[in-house]
């Protein structure tokens, strides 16, 4: 056990949040950052060990701190420092035991002031503040409210991707109003969320983006990311830098042949210089940004990467390029995008033909691999049991709509039966609690079509409950009218009538 310096002043790392969850705590860090902290962090801790950690968010030396936390838990001074021992400056996660499970905290939990750097403010949060009755560390849906908004601006496009996921068809005649959404926005910053999301279509076609960024920026809520496929012009690296973003501003862009984009994007014969140009404004800028490509059969080829490669290589300051294979789309016929889609034995052999190519580069290149060693078919035990990273709706997630619906996944959009509300006359509390939230939270053997195999199952009841059912897979690959079949990856799914592997 390493023992803290009595004369210094340790504080609840800045990076970290403490929201009341009514049955416990959710500890969760900010967005956007990397060597401080435990990035992208969300877990539930008791409400005691939140109580201990608001004893650090005031500006006083350990000597004066120890006194209040021995009175406050009747314990003596050496019994207190062996337990905040483990939290300062610890260098990996730590977990502690409960009797409904371990409880995981991130790194760094407790640092020096000094560490904290421009970052540190002092909360003040009061111990009282996290009083509870009824203890829950296991349930995976916040009682409290959402923790992850995104905000749909627009489903309108400046391109019209062959290989697109999203609902770009559906017209918008009453959008959300910008006076609307900001008042949303002072909500979750009301309700602490983590971060607030905003995607498209093209969310730089939206009328008042800029505004709507900045008052994110303001609250410290922004996303970690923004994605666009426009080319950038100075104008908009100007309307970006003073809204005061700090995130990473994507680019999506799959290769420069005019002829590849034109055919797989529907754009123009000049659009791959006009993006060329846009990526050397946004070398220069000073801004983050990071390279994003779709695989398709379209550039599924060594010597279209390769091209694309040796112009990101004259960038100096790109973060990092990814390269990820299309994937299944709801709103695309099957049989016609199956076609875009490349096997896995292509992306494979491309994948091994320019890894020898990366060593000439000096950043990052991410190749989305793991996409195609998905298993489907062989998971037994329910959803609990899946591999991969855990679904975030109805557990954390809501996802608006540009006309102000609320749906519980990116990639359903309008699918009626995952529609849990409407923020044009709701509040985002009022939908996270909506009958239509809950009903689909605790959905019974009753509300099961017959022909669907979840319904005589007998993990049924764990399955469900758990909430990692990907719901937009299920319909990916059975049918909208399917969306009460078992998740693909369950050894109990029957045949995909949609294939979502890349054989």
């Amino acid at each position: 056990m390493k023992i803290p310096e009595m004369n210094k002043v340790y504080v609840l790392n800045p990076h970290y949040h403490l929201r009341h969850d009514i049955h416990r705590v959710a500890l969760f860090s900010s967005t956007g950052t990397d060597t401080d902290c435990s990035r992208n962090w969300h877990t539930f801790i008791h409400p005691l060990q939140a109580v201990m950690l608001s004893f650090f968010t005031y500006d006083r030396p350990l000597q004066t701190t120890l006194p209040l936390l021995c009175d406050f838990f009747c314990r003596s001074k050496e019994e207190m420092i062996k337990w905040v021992s483990d939290f300062i400056d610890n260098p990996t996660p730590i977990y502690t035991s409960s009797q409904q499970g371990e409880i995981y905290f991130p790194k760094r939990i407790l640092i020096e002031a000094e560490k904290a750097g421009k970052a540190l403010r002092f909360d003040r949060l009061q111990a009282n503040s996290f009083v509870w009755k009824k203890l829950d560390l296991t349930t995976k849906r916040l009682y409290s409210g959402p923790l992850l908004l995104t905000f749909m601006l627009t489903n309108q496009c400046v391109t019209h991707c062959k290989y697109c996921y999203a609902d770009t068809s559906t017209q918008i005649k009453s959008p959300l109003t910008t006076q609307r959404m900001m008042e949303l926005i002072k909500e979750a910053s009301d309700l602490q969320v983590q971060q607030v999301n905003l995607i498209g279509g093209e969310i730089f076609l939206h009328k008042d983006w800029k505004i709507i960024l900045k008052e994110l920026v303001k609250r410290g809520i922004a996303p970690e990311f923004i994605s666009t496929k426009m080319p950038v012009t100075q104008k908009l690296l100007q309307d970006v830098q003073e809204t005061g973003y700090q995130g990473i501003v994507q680019i999506s862009l799959d290769a420069i042949h005019s002829e590849i984009l034109t055919a797989s994007l529907g754009v123009n014969g000049n659009y791959a210089k006009e993006m060329l140009h846009g990526l050397q404004l946004l070398d220069d800028s000073g801004l983050n940004y990071q390279i994003s490509s779709v695989l398709t059969n379209y550039n599924c080829q060594l010597n279209v990467l390769a091209e694309l490669l040796h112009e990101l290589s004259h960038l100096k300051h790109i973060r990092d390029w990814r390269i990820i294979p299309a994937s299944n789309s709801i709103y695309k016929e099957y049989n016609v995008f199956s076609h875009l889609k490349p096997t896995k034995a292509q992306i494979t052999k491309v994948f091994n033909q320019i890894r020898p190519l990366l060593t000439q580069v000096s950043f990052p290149v991410i190749l989305g691999k793991e996409v195609t060693d998905k298993n489907y078919q062989d998971t037994w035990g329910g959803s609990r049991c899946f591999k991969g990273s855990e679904c975030s709706a109805l557990t954390t997630h809501m996802f608006i709509l540009p006309d102000g619906k609320v749906t519980v996944c990116e990639q359903l959009y309008w699918h009626p039966q995952f529609i849990i509300g409407n923020v044009t006359t709701q509040s985002l509390k009022e939908v996270w609690h909506s009958p239509q939230a809950l009903h689909l939270c605790s959905l019974s053997r009753q509300d099961i079509n017959k022909e669907s195999p979840c319904r005589e199952c007998r993990l049924f009841e764990d399955c469900f409950s758990y909430q990692n059912r990907c719901w937009s897979d299920i319909i990916k690959a059975y049918g909208k009218d399917c969306w009460d079949f078992p998740d693909p990856r369950c050894c109990f799914a029957p045949a995909m009538k949609n294939k979502l592997s890349y054989d």
